[in-house]
């Protein structure tokens, strides 16, 4: 007898197209609303190119479209780091980089040893108190101490942390025998933060 978990997940019927899927019962009983709005959580701020900004938002809503067909986590998954991805090579192009002779790695090391990621605080963004609370998130995860009366951070220490994080997930997906899990959480919180270090909105017309 076919084990369930290993029977692939086929073409839905079209009459339940619009339908949960019935594998996030394992895990919770989000609604569409509630899945939307985790979703919603993960954005990109206007200094963002529209070449990486529409990677971001394939990701997006592939994660989203997940509530109708869990598979396509991995998908959104494969899709996030696609887009940190494009990042770094958009802003390593944008600093006159040749980026046909370098490799991701020559890239990441580039994007810490030239203070591509040292806007911790990302204080030119809209919705600063939002974005603040994600990123004091990703210092507790990274362990990096936050000191709410000097406003200060260790921004080295945090550039190296999150490009580290970048480099996990890239492994993680490299690993064929990796089980899909219902929350890309933190793979998007690190890839949102690095794409928003990345280009800082107010030094955005500058780097064009």
């Amino acid at each position: 007898m076919e084990n369930p978990e290993e029977v692939a997940a086929r073409l839905k019927p079209l009459a339940e197209i619009s339908s949960r899927d019935a594998k996030w019962d394992a895990f919770d009983k989000r609604t569409l609303e509630q899945h939307h709005q985790r979703v919603g959580e993960f954005s990109l701020h206007g200094g963002v190119p529209t070449i990486v900004l529409q990677c971001f938002e394939n990701a997006r809503n592939t994660w989203l479209y997940s509530f109708f067909n869990f598979p396509l986590l991995k998908l959104a998954h494969v899709q996030a780091h696609l887009a940190g991805e494009v990042a770094i090579k958009e802003r390593a192009r944008l600093s006159g980089v040749d980026t046909k002779t370098k490799t991701l790695k020559n890239l990441l090391d580039m994007a810490i040893s030239q203070g591509w990621l040292l806007n911790p605080d990302l204080e030119l963004a809209a919705d600063q108190n939002h974005r603040q609370a994600q990123h004091r998130e990703m210092l507790r995860y990274f362990r990096i101490p936050f000191d709410p009366l000097a406003q200060t951070i260790h921004a080295q220490e945090y550039a190296n942390e999150l490009v580290e994080a970048f480099r996990q997930i890239r492994n993680a997906l490299a690993d064929s025998e990796q089980e899909l899990k219902p929350n890309v959480n933190w793979e998007f919180s690190v890839i949102q933060n690095l794409i928003n270090q990345l280009f800082p909105q107010q030094a955005a017309s500058a780097l064009k």
